[in-house]
């Protein structure tokens, strides 16, 4: 007899116990269908329970970015993978939004690529930094997240997901969005009552609503509380969230420093047209 040996055949961790373990697996879409139960499931809970906020947009989240590979792996499945060279790691939702819309000509709107960055935004402020927002804001976006997810899943995956919700889930989720419903009503009776003019009130980058004030300066949103300061940009004057300007240097030989806080626009402006002997 020679002295190869034989490999025992690999019968699992369980399989010295006497224990048969089944393969467990899961295709993206199923995956993606799990993590949106469960995330509705803590949800609920969370009424309860805020602690099981972040849990629920977590698994939300995964289940938007999940759902986005399925419809790159229908279009070729090396687009799911960030290097379809070296087919490893699998894309982030940033990168997934690009190959939907160049590769799989799946366009989204504007709003739905918005619900998507505010998915990953959420997501990355639970895992990385304090996680500090209201349960007003996390229940707004986690509603509003929700909507997004099951119509691209309906329009993109043919795939009804609400119905695969048990009966007492998909009722309690009707009722949170019906408290979504009740305090918009609620801050445009305020808003009414106050006679603020509809131009003052701008969409909230926290809850997502047209319910933030900046008349008179109250720079609040009154359904979530969401306070933000707005300020002028020192080009056009025109108003805009101190957190969206953009600071641009204009100092001179001497280096001297002269920082100007710009709009969007006036910033999209100076990079093309380069306009900046107007400043000094």
């Amino acid at each position: 007899m020679s002295g190869r040996r034989f490999a025992p055949p690999r019968l699992g961790a369980l399989a010295f116990l006497g224990v048969y373990v089944p393969n467990f697996k899961m295709t993206l879409l199923e995956n993606s269908t799990s993590f949106f139960l469960e995330s509705v499931s803590k949800a609920i809970q969370a009424e309860s329970d805020s602690d099981k906020w972040k849990f629920a947009v977590l698994l939300l989240v995964q289940a938007i970015e999940t759902s986005l590979k399925e419809r790159l792996r229908r279009t070729n499945e090396i687009l799911v993978y960030s290097n379809i060279d070296k087919p490893r790691n699998t894309v982030d939702l940033g990168l997934a939004i690009e190959r939907l819309d160049k590769i799989s000509k799946v366009n989204l709107k504007q709003s739905d690529v918005k619900s998507i960055k505010t998915a990953s935004d959420l997501r990355n402020q639970i895992v990385h930094f304090e996680f500090d927002l209201s349960v007003e804001q996390v229940k707004s976006n986690f509603v509003s997240l929700v909507g997004f997810y099951t119509s691209f899943c309906r329009d993109h995956l043919d795939s009804d997901i609400v119905s695969l919700l048990p009966s007492k889930l998909h009722s309690e989720l009707l009722s949170m969005d019906s408290y979504i419903e009740e305090l918009e009503n609620r801050a445009s009776e305020r808003m009414m009552a106050e006679g603020i003019p509809i131009a003052e009130v701008w969409e909230c980058p926290a809850c997502k609503k047209y319910t933030f004030v900046i008349y008179d300066g109250t720079d609040t949103c009154y359904l979530c509380g969401h306070a933000e300061r707005i300020v002028e940009c020192q080009k056009c004057q025109a108003l805009e969230f101190e957190e969206d300007l953009k600071h641009v240097d204009f100092g001179d030989m001497k280096r001297w420093e002269n920082y100007k806080a710009m709009c969007k626009e006036c910033f999209s402006k100076l990079e093309n047209e380069n306009p900046y002997d107007e400043y000094y």
